[in-house]
């Protein structure tokens, strides 16, 4: 009914896609596969907060699980859900380790076989990744209060792992450097057809030493060949975020060493987000009147919607104001008079100082009465 709350979660129904997220997907997910077959590369998804990003990356998801049948893998991370350098390493590793070992156990195809030993091959950079994984996280972890910023609790554990990694380094036979398994795992990737994309969603939601790890994360220590990521966030928060945990004048610069291709969401255009609410506003009336909004009441809903809707950006903007409504008009409906009830709303969304609406005022329509 449209009377019930929008809890705001990105969409994944193709059914649910009201702003054209679904075809944007289409389009995007061929040039992301074919970033995946190469050196590597890392692509931003850029748009404001509340702008669909999480919703368009759902449906690119849908996308690219058919490419599975091309050896191309998708592999999504939320790096603000991971508190510290060693489980942001493996969030990322791990998988792509737990997705060689699935090809190890559906064996070689036919046209593999014939190959040079690719389930050996497999195996082998399965543990190789494992092991560079652990290794790098031992090295990361000592660097989580990188520029001052201490992520809680993991003063502690850097300095466990960082004298575990100590222990390793002075013991007689020294196993592979990081570096060294790293070179490996370039070599046996290159070797073999299969490829990864990575999905980094809201990277926005990071603190500054967060932001700065995942991004060196990204850029040095898992910039395999055959593995696109796709980093996903509002530019102008990462881009703080790292001038706050670098010390740096402007994060957007650094940020573009890190990521070689921008695709920027385009936002739904004013006309369509006004349609939108001007649509679920009219099924919220008739869901608690029992009876469509007609006549004058119509007519002013239309218009004041038209002049305060200007100032709707995002689909999240329309969904807050369209809340406040479904939460407060039925409480109220014989207090107020509807489309003023509503252009309020709007008004709060896209003016923010206005305070709140005391819901016993005056019509804003004086041919309204």
């Amino acid at each position: 009914m449209a009377k019930e709350l929008d809890s705001d979660r990105a969409v994944e129904a193709n059914d649910d896609d009201e702003f054209g997220f679904v075809g944007i997907a289409e389009k995007l997910a061929p040039r992301i596969l074919e970033a995946s077959k190469g050196d590597g590369m890392v692509i931003g998804l850029e748009g404001r907060w509340g702008s669909g990003k999480t919703s368009l990356v759902n449906f690119l998801r849908s996308e690219l699980k058919g490419a599975e049948a091309e050896k191309i893998h998708t592999i999504t991370v939320a790096p603000w859900l991971n508190g510290d350098a060693e489980s942001l390493v493996n969030s990322v590793l791990e998988p792509i380790a737990d997705v060689l070992h699935r090809i190890e156990s559906e064996g070689a195809t036919p046209e593999q076989q014939a190959g040079v030993q690719v389930a050996e091959n497999v195996s082998q950079l399965r543990d190789l990744i494992s092991s560079y994984g652990s290794q790098t996280a031992r090295k990361l972890a000592p660097v989580a209060t990188l520029a001052g910023y201490a992520v809680p609790g993991m003063q502690a554990v850097g300095d466990a792992l960082g004298a575990a990694a100590n222990v390793m380094e002075n013991a007689a036979v020294r196993p592979p450097t990081p570096t060294e398994l790293k070179a490996k795992i370039i070599e046996r990737i290159r070797a073999l057809n299969v490829g990864f994309v990575v999905i980094l969603d809201d990277l926005d939601r990071l603190e500054p030493a967060q932001a700065v790890e995942v991004v060196r994360l990204v850029r040095s220590v898992a910039d395999f060949p055959k593995v696109a990521y796709l980093m996903c966030y509002d530019r102008d928060v990462l881009a703080d975020a790292l001038s706050e945990g670098l010390k740096v004048k402007d994060g957007g610069l650094f940020l573009q060493k890190i990521v070689q291709l921008t695709f920027a969401i385009p936002l739904p255009e004013p006309f369509d987000l006004r349609t939108h609410f001007r649509q679920e506003a009219l099924k919220l009336y008739r869901d608690v009147h029992g009876v469509d909004l007609a006549g004058d009441a119509l007519g002013d809903l239309k218009s004041g919607v038209d002049l305060e809707g200007q100032g709707l950006t995002t689909p999240r903007e329309v969904k807050l104001a369209l809340n406040g409504i479904r939460f407060t008009y039925p409480s109220v409906k014989d207090d107020v008079y509807f489309p003023d009830f509503c252009r309020l709303h709007l008004l709060r969304r896209t003016r923010c100082s206005l305070q709140r609406p005391n819901t016993r005022m005056r019509s804003l329509y004086p041919s309204s009465g």
